[in-house]
């Protein structure tokens, strides 16, 4: 189930906000990402490498007729088809890029001096009124 444009802008901004407040959550929650696809030419270059495995594997199976050392030729070619696809899935190596504290510079209450969205600002009152209404 895809979300709408409201419902993608608003979690981009919570997100934002989250980071902004909390530098260290952000810099934990970028490691736990398991599974990046990274730029387009690394997935292209772990793709083709898993054609060259899959070519590998057919080509053994193919030819263990002849020789039983071809059966080795497969074997090494599903590695290189495995192997590939975590390449894949790790992003190809590529580190995510940093995400560090907010580009805006903050005033000494904790806001920011830019201009904030009209979403965040109401959540952030919502939940003052809340807490000191207690």
């Amino acid at each position: 189930m895809s979300l709408s444009e409201q419902e993608q802008r608003a979690l981009r901004e919570i997100e934002q906000s989250l980071l902004a407040e909390d530098p260290r959550f952000g810099s934990s929650s970028a490691q736990e990402q398991t599974f990046n696809f990274g730029s387009g030419t690394s997935y292209l270059k772990s793709l083709a490498i898993g054609v060259v495995g899959l070519v590998m594997l057919i080509g053994g199976v193919a030819l263990a007729q002849n020789n039983l050392w071809f059966i080795a030729l497969s074997i090494a070619g599903f590695l290189v088809m495995f192997g590939a696809g975590i390449w894949a899935l790790r992003g190809g190596g590529a580190k995510a890029p940093a995400q560090g504290g907010s580009a805006q510079p903050r005033m000494a209450g904790g806001q920011s001096t830019g201009d904030s969205s009209g979403v965040s600002s109401r959540m952030e009152e919502n939940f003052r009124k809340r807490f000191e209404g207690q």
